[in-house]
């Protein structure tokens, strides 16, 4: 039976070593969207046979990664504002059932917990701190996801929220002070004000339908606000490089 599972096993581990390998470096920027992926090539790189590559490769397209062309093969999926709403509007379909299922489950602690991340990020909108503002926005998320009872609905949140930092990478500019002027300083009170509103809500025992569908609206209005943004950044940056 040890003889039948191990060769299984082992091609899992490859697959999983060029899934990491590969999404590694559509992460930090090393493939850039539309960059063509040589599955042959890849494959040297990592000294395994061409099936583990094509196979982890595959699990990248279902997560919007990566696609397909008939042309191109396997390319770096493409960055631009309308997907990163799109993205935006699924997680606020997700987002939205998460907080209303987990508000019968919130706890005192959980509360006094959100207020303190939601004071964090509010000192982060204050001094743009990108970096602050998006772990304090991920951490008053991940009280809430705790209580969830629906544990694969969180878990797709979290590989989506994976899906939208990595078009968030390309898509906004580079530095963290220019990002938060890009969002704008409104954008950044409202999701505060938002987050106020849930905790408001968890205190004063709303129904679970009633904060879905506040907070799934509230997302989906603060995406289309910031798309307008980038939008309008980027036309103004085409603008500037054709003077």
């Amino acid at each position: 039976m040890a003889k039948v599972m191990a060769p299984a096993t082992e091609a899992t581990s490859k697959q999983q070593l060029a899934y990491d390998y590969i999404k590694e470096g559509i992460d930090r920027g090393l493939y850039a969207p539309k960059q063509r992926l040589v599955i042959d090539t890849l494959a040297k790189e990592l000294s395994i046979s061409p099936v583990p590559v094509r196979e982890a490769i595959r699990r990248l397209e279902a997560e919007s990664l990566v696609i397909f062309s008939k042309n191109s093969g396997a390319i770096v999926a493409g960055a631009d504002p309308d997907l990163w709403a799109e993205q935006m509007e699924l997680l606020a379909v997700l987002e939205g059932y998460v907080t209303g299922a987990a508000a019968p489950r919130i706890t005192a602690g959980d509360i006094k917990q959100l207020k303190a991340i939601n004071g964090e990020m509010a000192k982060a909108l204050a001094s743009f701190d990108l970096p602050g503002w998006t772990e304090g926005n991920l951490n008053f998320h991940a009280v809430i996801n705790r209580r969830c009872p629906n544990k694969t609905i969180v878990d797709q949140i979290g590989q989506l929220r994976s899906r939208i930092a990595m078009i968030n990478r390309f898509i906004q500019p580079r530095t963290e002070a220019t990002i938060l002027h890009t969002l704008g300083r409104d954008s950044g009170k409202s999701t505060l004000a938002g987050h106020d509103w849930i905790i408001e809500a968890y205190v004063s025992k709303k129904s679970a339908s009633e904060i879905e569908a506040h907070v799934r609206v509230n997302i989906l209005t603060l995406t289309e606000e910031t798309r307008r943004n980038l939008l309008n950044s980027h036309d103004r940056r085409v603008s500037r490089s054709s003077e």
